[in-house]
C-alpha cells in the first residue's frame, strides 16, 4: 500500500500540475480515477462523486473536488479563501468522509484541490490548507496555497491584490475557458473549427467592463483569427448573432486566407450556438460590443 506523507503527496502534486499543463488544462475524470504512482492504481477524486477524497489507511484527506452547480458549490468569501461544506448524506447525517478531513485541519496537513465546471472535467487548482473547522455550521474553510504560503486571508491590501491575480489565473481564467469550450462543444463559433487547442474563450466584455463577468454568456469560442479580428473590431456580432464585416476590410485583396476568413462572412450567422438557451451568447452584451464595432468603422 502506498503511504501517505509529505513526499507522497509532492509527488502527485508534481505529476497533476504536469498532466494539467500547470493548471491551465482540465484534466479528464478517467486520468484521475486510474492515476498510478510505483505502479499502483490510486484515484486522485472519489468514484463515488463524493467531494472529498479519502484513502484507506490514510489519517488525512487526499483531495477536495468543488462543482459548478450542485450539492457543493463555490463559495469564495475572498481571493483564495473557501467555505466548503461538510459531505451530508441523504438523510441529513454527517458522512464519516468529512473525520479525515477535520484530522486536517488539527494536524496542518494540505489536500489537492479541484474544481469541476462542468461533467467530468475537472480543473487543478492546486493545494489548499484546511484551516478551520465549523461544527455548528457544517462547513471548513480552506486557503489556497502558493508553495507553503498561504494566499487567503491576508489583511494587506497588496497581498490581496496579489491573492487576486493568482487566484484569476488558477481558478477564473481556466474555469471560463473549460465552460465556454463546453458550451460551444470546442468548435469556432464563427467559422466551426473544431479544434480545442486552436481556439480561445474571448469575451465578449473584456474582464475589465462592469459587464465582463467569467460568465458562459459572456464567453464566444473562437479560433485566433477570428477573435483577433473580434478584439479589433474588424468582425462585429449583433444581437441577432449576424455577422457583420468593416467595408475597408471587405475591399482588401490579399488571397484567399483573407478572403475566406472575413470576407465571406457577411449576412451568415454564427456557425456554431450553444444547446442550451442560458450558455448562449447574451444579447445585450453583444449589443454594446457591436455599438464599439460600429463607431470603428472607417466614415
Amino acid at each position: 500500500m502506498i503511504q501517505d506523507g509529505e513526499a507522497t503527496r509532492a509527488r502527485i502534486y508534481a505529476d497533476v500540475m504536469a498532466a494539467s499543463g500547470g493548471g491551465q488544462a482540465p484534466l479528464a475524470r478517467d486520468w484521475l480515477l486510474n492515476y498510478t504512482i510505483d505502479g499502483e492504481r490510486l484515484p486522485l477524486v472519489d468514484s463515488q462523486g463524493r467531494g472529498i477524497r479519502n484513502v484507506d489507511g490514510w489519517a488525512h484527506t487526499l483531495s477536495i473536488t468543488r462543482v459548478e452547480r450542485g450539492r457543493y458549490p463555490n463559495r469564495e468569501s475572498e481571493p483564495g479563501l473557501w467555505t466548503y461544506p461538510y459531505s451530508v448524506r441523504r438523510d441529513g447525517t454527517i458522512d464519516p468522509s468529512n473525520k479525515k478531513l477535520s484530522q486536517s485541519v488539527r494536524d496542518g496537513v494540505p489536500a489537492l484541490y479541484f474544481y469541476k465546471p462542468v461533467r467530468n472535467v475537472y480543473l487543478a487548482i492546486g493545494s489548499v490548507l484546511p484551516i478551520d473547522d465549523f461544527v455548528n455550521r457544517r462547513e471548513f474553510v480552506v486557503s489556497l496555497l502558493d508553495g507553503d504560503q498561504l494566499i487567503g486571508g491576508s489583511s494587506s491590501v497588496i497581498e490581496r491584490a496579489w491573492a487576486s491575480t493568482v487566484v484569476d489565473r488558477r481558478l477564473h481564467q481556466p474555469r471560463f475557458r473549460a465552460i465556454v469550450m463546453a458550451a460551444y462543444e470546442s468548435s469556432c463559433s464563427i467559422c466551426g473549427l473544431p479544434e480545442a487547442t486552436l481556439l480561445d474563450a474571448a469575451h465578449i466584455r473584456g474582464d475589465k467592463d462592469p459587464n465582463g463577468q467569467p460568465v458562459v454568456e459572456n464567453g464566444l469560442a473562437l479560433c485566433s483569427i477570428h477573435h483577433r479580428a473580434y478584439d479589433n473590431k474588424y468582425v462585429g456580432i449583433d444581437e441577432d448573432l449576424r455577422l457583420h464585416v468593416r467595408p475597408d476590410v471587405l475591399e482588401v485583396s490579399d488571397g484567399p486566407v483573407w478572403e475566406h476568413a472575413l470576407q465571406r462572412l457577411p449576412g451568415q450567422t454564427l456557425a456554431v450556438v450553444p444547446r442550451r438557451r442560458n450558455d448562449r451568447p447574451d444579447p445585450y452584451r453583444l449589443g454594446l460590443t457591436f455599438k464599439e464595432f460600429l463607431d470603428a468603422v472607417p466614415r
